[in-house]
């Protein structure tokens, strides 16, 4: 080992004991050396010094400066400047602060993908929901039902795209016409019934259909990811939602849940949320509009060991995706740390724990409308605010500039408060996946299910329309109401499925009765017989009748004979006047108006037949 420089100071001297201690290892030679050698040029003895202690606690007494060391593993080289422990100074001097980035100028989003104004609602759609996931759906679906039909022993149709595109088309109508159950969309009763899906598909097939949809192999692997069911879809769509539009400004980054009860591994449970059950998704959006960037499915607890805070990777990974480099991101407490903001890349700004690690003691008791501001080293601000209750905020792209706002008073009335500009920044763009999600939540498919997958897929399903709808709005530059942009892409869905299926669904009007099939290409009426024979339609009842109305065996191909009931009596008259109205092609000649001329030319008539 070489020995070390005559003006190696305790300090670090201090800091090698400190190394050994974190690790519970023996450094190496190059480790000590670098750590003796480290900052020696600054070094300026002091009393302290000469008497062997390391006086940091005399920084931390001052009023204005607090140093908290953030516990990072031992470096494994000298030369990994990353790897050394980072310090961070607090201090109220804000005089010569200057934030690590600054806010990004506003601009507008482009969108990327090939729409026009003329485009339809169901052109953007496809485009955020290609046909080719439409196939591999009807391709895994169909691997679904052929498992089936080898169990029932029978032989079932495979879907296809087509009825797919009618399928999904009646689930969107169902999210805004909704009824208790189903079944009862193709209910006779007309309150209940809705005309667009009953007239599309068939009620056992719909549920047949939705009952074994697939979006992955049904069998699945055993080393799989828990999302296997959903991996190709969520692949997809989170291409497709990247390549559409151009990123933002200021975007968000929250959480969202996919409401869900049943068994399964990655369902959630907060108890202070809306949803308090169901399947967490990470989820980054614009501020603004609430269109969704990237997603991803949380799985649960990572079993390998991985560096930093879940809130951490969880920002890191979506911020991965990020193409422009002057975007603003925001997020709540959950994600914030001191670390992720000296380490982000990107301009940020979040409400933060007040016990988060390397965090300066800030003061509790604050009177409404009063802040306390720390700086650091690396560029960041922190700040407490007491608003009803007090609030902390870590950015590293503000000042420490002061700004107003409004807040109620118990009577009512509206009283300015003096507020950092941070709060009111954050205020302003936090609430995009909350946006989105109250969007999609409106008119989401609440239907029960047993399988995760399900629910999670209609989900995106949803966020995919929501997307669609707001570059509509873009290309169109006017607001439409979701709802108007829902209905009309839900029936062109259908429109665009019936048109290409193999077997058009027709409407059936029930089973056809016996009499309906007697008097069907029936084109006279039955003449009056003195003898009373037997009737075609009462004989095959229990009780057998017999009429006088019928027809000589010549013409028993178009012989009707009615009923007794006064209805179809009352069906004969009215036949009988539009006859007697009108010349009759059977006869050739026109109705008498007595009976003894009826008879003479029915005789006339069986005569020529003889």
């Amino acid at each position: 080992m070489n020995a070390p420089s005559a003006h190696v100071s305790v300090v670090n001297v201090n800091k090698v004991k400190l190394l050994v201690k974190m690790s519970k290892r023996r450094l190496t030679e190059e480790e000590i050396q670098f750590a003796l050698e480290e900052d020696d040029d600054n070094y300026e003895p002091s009393d302290t010094d000469s008497d062997g202690t390391n006086d940091s606690s005399s920084d931390e007494s001052q009023d204005d400066t607090v140093t908290e060391e953030e516990d990072l593993e031992a470096p494994t080289s000298p030369e990994n400047d990353s790897c050394r422990r980072m310090e961070y100074v607090w201090t109220k001097d804000t005089t010569n602060f200057v934030p690590k980035h600054d806010i990004p100028d506003k601009h507008d989003c482009i969108v990327t993908m090939s729409v026009t104004r003329a485009s339809s609602e169901l052109d953007i759609f496809l485009r955020l929901f290609p046909k080719s996931l439409f196939l591999q759906i009807a391709h895994y679906t169909n691997e679904r039902l052929d498992i089936l039909a080898e169990k029932k022993k029978k032989n079932i149709q495979h879907t296809c795209l087509s009825e797919l595109m009618v399928i999904f088309g009646c689930t969107l109508v169902m999210s805004y016409n909704r009824v208790p159950a189903m079944r009862m969309y193709w209910s006779r009763k007309s309150s209940l019934r809705n005309e667009k899906i009953s007239e599309s598909i068939s009620r056992d097939r719909f549920q047949l259909v939705f009952s074994k949809l697939y979006f992955n192999n049904p069998c699945k692997p055993a080393e799989s990811s828990k999302i296997f069911y959903v991996e190709d879809v969520v692949r997809c769509l989170k291409k497709t939602f990247l390549a559409a539009r151009t990123d933002s400004t200021f975007q968000s980054i929250d959480e969202s849940m996919t409401k869900f009860k049943g068994r399964s591994s990655m369902k959630q449970y907060l108890p202070m949320k809306p949803v308090k059950r169901g399947i967490k998704t990470w989820v980054r959006s614009d501020s603004n509009t609430g269109y969704v960037y990237d997603f991803n499915i949380y799985q649960g607890k990572e079993t390998q060991v991985m560096e930093g805070t879940l809130g951490e990777r969880v920002i890191k990974m979506l911020s991965e995706t990020i193409r422009a480099p002057e975007v603003c991101l925001c997020f709540d407490r959950f994600f914030t740390s001191v670390r992720l903001m000296s380490s982000l890349p990107f301009a940020a700004v979040g409400t933060c724990m007040p016990n988060r690690k390397n965090l300066p003691k800030l003061d509790v008791k604050l009177q409404r409308g009063e802040s306390e501001m720390y700086v650091c080293n690396e560029g960041i601000l922190v700040v407490s605010w007491q608003d009803t209750k007090c609030v902390t905020i870590l950015s590293n792209c503000h000042n420490t500039e002061i700004g107003v706002t409004q807040r109620k008073i118990k009577d009512g009335t509206k009283k300015d408060l003096q507020c950092p500009e941070a709060f009111i920044f954050y205020n302003d763009h936090m609430g995009g996946v909350d946006l989105g999600d109250q969007m999609i939540t409106l008119y989401d498919l609440d239907r029960k299910s047993k399988k995760w997958w399900i629910k999670v897929f209609f989900r995106l399903l949803m966020t995919a329309v929501y997307n669609a709808h707001v570059t509509h709005n873009e290309i169109n530059h006017k607001k439409r109401p979701f709802i108007d942009f829902l209905v009309t892409l839900a029936e062109s869905l259908i429109e665009e499925g019936r048109e290409n299926l193999p077997q058009r669904r027709v409407r059936s009007l029930g089973r056809p009765s016996k009499t309906s099939k007697e008097l069907k290409n029936v084109d006279h009426m039955p003449v009056h017989e003195e003898s009373r024979r037997r009737c075609i339609r009462c004989s095959s009842r229990k009780k057998e009748k017999r009429t006088s109305e019928n027809k000589p065996s010549s013409l028993t191909s178009t012989t009707i004979i009615l009923s007794h009931n006064s209805g179809h009596k009352d069906r004969r008259k009215r036949q009988i006047k539009e006859i007697e109205a009108n010349p009759t092609k059977s006869l050739g000649v026109d109705i008498p108006h007595n009976n003894t001329e009826k008879k003479s030319i029915q005789q006339h008539l069986a005569q020529q037949q003889l």
